[in-house]
């Protein structure tokens, strides 16, 4: 059915100016700016009680190594109220809420359970960026609590070797988020990392494959960028990351993976491989469902909780071979006995059983979505990867779910779409993607949201073999998940978030982090039908410096490099190719980006004017008016328009969409927005010379429940006006 519909939707900027301000991330629950601020100097007092004492002396420890800045830390019953710092338990509050208050007084951080802590940890947000600084604290007050229970962020530490200290470093970063899971993925096809007494071959064979494949005697690890990165962590180390992490109020979440995902430990032990009954020798990574291999499986296990204090244990469970075990005797001789139906059924007898010996030792079974498959564990919480089906799957059933679905909680994949980025398994996933995500679909019933813990980040490492590496792919997205899993859903703002984050280079540097650095704000793929453009590129870090071409070759490393802002005026013949690297003053750390600027050619078409509507004419079953004044807003799935744009005055127009995923929108038989772009990832929009008259206009864009509230077309004129949509369509 068609409908006459003019539609416009202009997106405010917004920024909280006394969050913004004071910048911490994530985003506290209230946050009240006052006038002055409290300044920081040596040799004052942190004054702590009993159950505080820790926290304070973290935060002397951190004044210390980061500003130099020594503070005593003193016990009291009652903290006098001149202490500089006072960190003072509340077990009244909820768990993990924390009020922060700075005057010229001092500072005062109060808190339940890791409350203060998590108070700490704001304070530190609001401390100088830099050394050598005068230490003013601007005065506010914060109250806050945490959304989520399940706050995570995995490591894989199998298919490359990170070592302690490493580990540590990695803990850290989270701590500073309030990130409060540390899912450590321990063993897997290219290593075992964690020692077990009782069969040492897992460590001294396990943990060094690539050594193995070097010589031959293991398959080449051709899926790794390298050739490796062996290791393993002793039952000390493992002791020393427990309390590190304890320290900094975070869980750690062990992996020890199964059936599937269990290469090495069969290369160290070949008798817990599935046997083909065939005869043919395949690369086994299934695990024989044998008494031997789940008398083997509790060993192991036993050991591992006798490590780890926590109540969960993550065994995996997913990508498993099982068509291997319709080979094997043993799975064959097992689904008789127990009348399994088919290999799904042998995954869930697998699981069910590993559950019932964790139970037994009062821990609860963690594993992928996979488990679901063939009956799920009756206490198993699932970790949803394949999307968020398994999550809600498992939430209906009444099981805790954690939410950590591709794409939007995978940080192997690179950040953006040009061909210098890190490689990774899947698309692009940019900053914006992660922190838009929601862990609570709609589709849930009341009764079952409260089955979803949290969410947490991925990072899988065969293509990250350094910690450099690591923290490029890691944040600035880790931050997105953080606020994502605290912050109330009603107080998430990305263009505040966006701003604040912005705010944490200045502490990365400080860390020796090396996060990705921001893309460079103008550099997009561009339409014109002018001759001669200007571009204005930005930066949304004052260090940052910039060495470009106009030929589509990379800028050589000898070329001046530039400060932001860059004015590029170039003439346009047909297209250019803008080519940029940007660096950071004082590090090493440098991205590169590229935009297509095409040239067309739109003209008025001939129409008759007394003859057409208001409006755009909108192919859609489904379509909702919306106000005229502020542009053209998607209402529903699988929508074509087509109309005029009407100019009546002739000048430069820009045109570009907020769709996430790009409609296709041509002007006068021109393409000007692209199909299938991603704003974040591949920008794009068309600044042209328009006379008065009117302009064939015609598009197509794909609505979703996710994207049906964007912004499909902004028009605006030089000056930046919206052009009133309302005057200026037509059909």
């Amino acid at each position: 059915m068609k409908r006459l519909v003019a539609l416009l939707s202009l997106v405010f900027l917004y920024i909280n100016t006394a969050s913004a301000q004071l910048a911490i991330i994530p985003q506290p629950l209230h946050v009240t700016a006052a006038k002055g601020a409290f300044v920081l100097k040596g040799q004052g007092v942190i004054g702590v009680d009993q159950e505080s004492e820790a926290v304070g002396r973290y935060l002397q420890r951190y004044l210390l190594d980061t500003y130099a800045l020594v503070f005593k830390v003193n016990v009291y019953q009652h903290i006098p109220l001149h202490t500089a710092i006072k960190l003072i338990s509340n077990k009244s509050s909820a768990e993990g809420a924390y009020t922060l208050s700075v005057n010229s007084g001092g500072i005062t951080i109060g808190g339940n359970g890791a409350g203060v802590f998590y108070g700490v940890q704001s304070l530190l947000q609001l401390m100088p960026q830099g050394r050598g600084m005068l230490f003013r604290v601007p005065a506010c007050t914060v109250e806050d609590q945490p959304r989520f229970n399940w706050r995570g962020l995995s490591l894989d530490v199998s298919r490359h070797f990170f070592t302690v200290a490493e580990v540590e470093k990695y803990i850290d970063v989270m701590a500073h988020y309030k990130l409060n899971v540390f899912h450590w993925h321990l063993t897997d096809d290219e290593g075992w990392r964690i020692q077990i007494d009782k069969y040492p071959k897992l460590t001294e064979v396990g943990s060094k494959i690539s050594y193995w494949a070097k010589q031959g005697k293991f398959r080449k690890l051709d899926n790794l960028v390298d050739d490796g990165r062996d290791g393993f962590y002793t039952k000390a180390d493992i002791r020393e990351v427990i309390k590190y992490a304890k320290d900094r109020y975070i869980t750690i979440l062990p992996e020890i993976e199964m059936p599937g995902h269990s290469e090495a430990a069969i290369f160290a032990y070949p008798e817990l491989g599935c046997q083909d009954s065939t005869g043919a020798k395949n690369r086994v990574r299934m695990y024989d469902p044998s008494e031997h291999t789940f008398q083997f499986l509790e060993d192991v296990l036993s050991e591992v909780i006798e490590l780890f204090p926590n109540d969960y244990i993550h065994i995996g469970g997913d990508e498993a071979e099982m068509d291997d075990w319709l080979h094997s005797p043993t799975a064959v001789a097992l689904m008789k006995k127990e009348h399994l139906k088919n290999v799904r059924e042998i995954q869930s007898y697998f699981i069910k059983r590993i559950e019932k010996f964790l139970l037994s030792k009062n821990k609860k079974l963690v594993g992928w979505d996979e488990i679901l498959e063939g009956g799920l564990a009756e206490s198993a919480t699932v970790m949803s990867w394949r999307g968020e089906e398994g999550g809600l799957a498992a939430a209906r059933m009444h099981h805790p779910v954690v939410m950590t679905p591709l794409p939007y909680m995978y940080f192997d994949a690179p950040q953006a779409k040009v061909a210098t980025e890190p490689i990774g398994w899947n698309p692009p996933v940019y900053w914006q993607m992660v922190y838009q995500y929601e862990p609570v679909s709609a589709s849930l019933a009341a009764n079952e949201t409260s089955y979803i813990l949290g969410a947490q980040g991925n990072i899988w490492t065969e293509k990250v073999p350094n910690l450099q590496h690591l923290e490029y792919m890691v944040y600035p997205r880790a931050l997105a998940v953080a606020e994502l899993t605290w912050t109330a859903k009603e107080n998430k703002n990305i263009d505040r978030f966006e701003q604040s984050m912005y705010g944490q280079y200045n502490f990365f540097k400080l860390w020796n982090l090396n996060a990705r650095l921001p893309n460079v704000q103008g550099m997009e793929d561009l339409v014109t039908n002018k001759d001669n453009i200007g571009i204005v590129l930005k930066h949304p870090l004052k260090d940052a410096r910039i060495q470009y071409t106009l030929d589509g070759t990379r800028p050589d490393t000898k070329m001046a490099s530039k400060p932001f802002p860059l004015v590029i005026q170039a003439a346009v013949k047909d297209s250019l190719l803008i080519s940029a690297d940007v660096s950071l003053q004082g590090t090493e750390q440098h991205i590169f980006q590229t935009a297509l600027v095409k040239q067309v050619t739109v003209n008025p078409s001939t129409v008759e004017a007394a003859g057409l509507k208001p409006g755009l004419n909108l192919t859609e079953e489904k379509a909702m008016l919306g106000n005229p004044a502020k542009g053209i807003k998607a209402v529903s799935a699988g929508t074509y328009l087509n109309g005029y744009l009407k100019i009546s005055t002739e000048g430069d127009y820009r045109i570009s969409t907020d769709f996430e995923i790009s409609p296709a929108v041509d002007l006068d038989k021109q393409v000007i927005i692209s199909q299938n772009k991603n704003k974040y990832v591949a920008p794009q929009s068309a600044l042209l010379h328009l006379k008065i008259g009117y302009y064939q206009l015609r598009g197509y864009y794909p609505v979703n429940d996710k994207n049906k509230g964007q912004t499909l077309l902004v028009i605006k004129n030089a000056e930046g006006k919206l052009l009133d949509t309302a005057v200026s369509l037509f059909h």
